[in-house]
């Protein structure tokens, strides 16, 4: 089984839906409007991939300033693990999967499927 782990090299300190990637009809990248989460799932669905499944993996801190760690796995339609991302800590579950799913995109980006 082919599997490839990734975490987000670099973190993005900046608003996560300010601007993600987005492929033309030409497969030619367009910087449009969106979250990353999103353009995580149309990518999915345009290679007849699973859809990602987020899972929040770690809640650390106490109540009042909790951190979230988020996992995204994205799976072949027969199963595969294609790659696993991971998130850094984040205070909202939201911020916490939009960058495991920003993670995901730079691997996917980087590496050959």
């Amino acid at each position: 089984m082919l599997s490839q782990e990734c975490r987000n090299p670099s973190p993005n300190f900046s608003n996560p839906t300010s601007s993600t990637v987005s492929v033309n009809s030409n497969n030619q990248s367009d910087f449009v409007k969106g979250s990353a989460k999103a353009y995580l799932h149309l990518l999915c669905t345009a290679k007849h991939w699973k859809q990602p499944l987020f899972e929040c993996c770690n809640e650390e801190g106490p109540p009042h300033i909790k951190l979230f760690t988020f996992k995204v796995s994205i799976l072949s339609e027969v199963g595969f693990v294609i790659l696993e991302s991971y998130s850094h800590a984040r205070s909202t579950k939201k911020a916490a999967a939009e960058d495991a799913a920003e993670g995901a995109l730079w691997c996917l980006k980087h590496m050959t499927i």
